[in-house]
C-alpha cells in the first residue's frame, strides 16, 4: 500500500511539474518529453523551510533573474511549504503545498500557488521522491554537470534518531519535514536516492543547512559528488546568498571548484551578518570540500582512533583533559572539531606518536577542506582553523539505549561508514571522560 500511494504521489508531481514547465501551445508533447539541449550546469534545489519559503524564493529569483537569460545555468525547484506561523505569508503557498519549477528570466510567481499542489503527507525523506526530482531534472534540463543543493533544516549525525527506517521507524538528520513530526530524510537515504537515480555521480552538493559538516555525514556522502559545500555550525534560512552566486559565477567561471570559491568570497560579508544577526556572540564557517581528499582524512582518523584506545590506560589523566579542550560546535550535541581535538590531544599527551598524527591529521584536512570563510561575528574565542565535526561521547553514553528502548548509540553509530572504516566508535566506547567545560561555538 505504501508502495502503491509513494506512486501516486510522485505521479501527481510529475504531472504537476510538467504542467508548469509547459507553454501554450498546439503540441500534444510536454518540454519533458521533447529533446531538450543540453546545458553546463542544471542546479536541482531541494527543500523545506517553514513559512520563509516566499521571501527565500522571491529572494533568490530576484538575485538570479539576471544570471538566467540564455539557459547557459539553469535551476530546478522542489519546495515543500512548512507548518503555519507568524511568519507565513501565504503569498504563493499553503501549508503542505509542493511546488516544482524552473526559476528563470521568465518565472511567473503568481502561477506557484494556482499550479501548486497540497500535497502534506508528501515525505520529503524518501528516497523515492528525491530520487524522482533528480531523474526528471536530468530529462528535463540535462547538462554536463549537476549540482544538489539540499535547502532546510539539518541535525548533523544523531545516534538516535539518524537511524535506518527498516530498523528504527522515524529518522530524521538532513532534511527536516515539519509537517510530518519532524520527520525527515538521513544520510542512508540520500545516498540511496542519488545512487539509484538517473544522474548517480553529482560535480556537487551544497548542504544549505545546519551542522552538516559532520565527518559521519561526509564520509557517506562524499562518493557521490566531486565537491561538497557545508558547514559544521548551523546556517541561516533567514538570507540567502549562496545559491544566486552560486549561478553567477558558474555563468562566468565554468569551472565548478573555481566557481565556488569565489562563490563564498563574495557571500562572506551576508554570511557574517546573516548567520546569527549581529547582536548575537557565535563563530561560524562555510567550507568547500574535495572529495576525493576524504580518504586520506580516513586514514589518518583511523590511526588516531587507535593510538587513543592503546594509550587511554597509562595516559588517561592527559587526554581526558583534551577531550575536555576540544572546540565544541554546539552545546546541546557532541560535535567537536576533529583537528583541533588531535591537536589539543598531541599537546596534553606529549606522545611521539600521536603528535605525528597530528601533522597528518593536519596536511589531510588541508587538502579536502579546499577553500572556507569564517564567520567569527562575537566574544567567544574562535580556532585558528576550523575543520569537520566528530562525535564525541563516553563510553556509558555510547552505550546509553534510546528513549524508544529498542537500540544504542552504538547500534547505530557501528552502522556509519566513517566507524566501519576509521574505527572512530572503538574510541568512544573506550573514553570515559564525558566532555565538560568545552568552548562552544553556539549557544543555542
Amino acid at each position: 500500500m505504501k508502495k502503491f500511494l509513494l506512486t501516486i504521489t510522485m505521479m501527481m508531481v510529475w504531472g504537476l511539474t510538467i504542467t508548469m514547465f509547459s507553454s501554450c501551445s498546439d503540441k500534444d508533447d510536454s518540454p519533458a518529453e521533447e529533446k531538450q539541449e543540453e546545458t553546463d550546469y542544471t542546479i536541482i534545489v531541494y527543500g523545506n523551510a517553514s513559512g520563509m519559503m516566499d521571501f527565500i524564493i522571491e529572494d533568490i529569483w530576484k538575485e538570479t533573474q539576471a544570471q538566467l537569460p540564455d539557459k547557459k545555468i539553469r535551476v530546478v525547484v522542489e519546495y515543500k511549504y512548512g507548518e503555519d506561523s507568524e511568519d507565513f505569508s501565504g503569498k504563493y503557498g499553503n501549508p503542505g503545498e509542493l511546488v516544482t519549477f524552473e526559476l528563470d528570466k521568465d518565472t511567473k510567481f503568481e502561477d506557484i500557488r494556482s499550479l501548486g499542489i497540497e500535497l502534506e503527507e508528501f515525505p520529503l525523506y524518501e528516497p523515492e521522491c528525491l530520487k524522482s526530482l533528480l531523474n526528471f531534472a536530468k530529462k528535463y534540463a540535462p547538462a554536463k554537470n549537476y549540482v544538489l543543493a539540499l535547502y532546510g533544516h539539518g541535525g548533523g549525525f544523531e545516534a538516535f534518531i539518524d537511524y535506518p527506517k527498516a530498523l528504527q521507524g522515524k529518522t530524521r538528520g538532513i532534511l527536516y519535514d515539519e509537517l510530518l513530526d519532524g520527520e525527515g530524510m538521513d544520510m542512508y537515504e540520500l545516498t540511496e536516492a542519488i545512487s539509484s537515480s538517473d544522474i548517480p555521480h553529482l560535480k556537487g552538493i551544497m548542504f544549505h543547512n545546519c551542522h552538516m559538516g559532520a565527518l559521519e555525514i561526509i564520509t557517506e556522502v562524499a562518493p557521490y559528488a566531486d565537491y561538497i559545500i557545508t558547514t559544521p555550525f548551523a546556517l541561516t534560512a533567514d538570507d540567502c546568498p549562496m545559491i544566486p552566486y552560486l549561478v553567477k559565477q558558474l555563468r562566468e567561471k565554468g569551472d565548478f571548484e573555481a566557481a565556488a570559491r569565489q562563490m563564498l568570497i563574495d557571500s562572506k560579508e551576508r554570511l557574517t551578518k546573516g548567520l546569527y544577526g549581529e547582536d548575537t556572540p557565535m563563530n561560524g564557517n562555510v567550507e568547500l570540500l574535495k572529495s576525493s581528499e576524504m580518504a586520506a582524512v580516513c586514514a589518518a582518523t583511523k590511526k588516531l582512533a587507535k593510538r587513543l584506545c592503546e594509550l587511554y590506560p597509562t595516559h588517561k589523566e592527559s587526554i581526558d583533559k583534551a577531550t575536555c579542550q576540544a572546540y565544541e560546535f554546539y552545546k546541546e550535541d557532541p560535535y567537536h572539531d576533529l583537528l583541533d581535538y588531535a591537536t589539543k590531544l598531541a599537546k596534553e599527551t606529549g606522545d611521539e606518536q600521536l603528535a605525528s598524527i597530528q601533522v597528518q591529521l593536519d596536511d589531510a584536512f588541508k587538502k579536502l577542506i579546499i577553500y572556507q570563510i569564517t564567520c567569527d561575528n562575537g566574544a567567544l574565542a574562535a580556532l585558528p582553523f576550523y575543520s569537520l565535526s566528530v562525535i564525541l561521547i563516553d563510553h556509558d553514553s555510547y552505550h546509553e539505549t534510546s528513549d524508544k528502548g529498542t537500540f544504542t548509540y552504538f547500534d547505530s553509530y557501528s552502522l556509519s561508514d566513517f566507524h566501519l572504516i576509521t574505527g572512530w566508535g572503538d574510541w568512544l566506547d573506550t573514553n570515559l571522560c564525558s566532555p565538560t567545560g568545552n568552548p562552544y561555538g553556539q549557544s543555542e
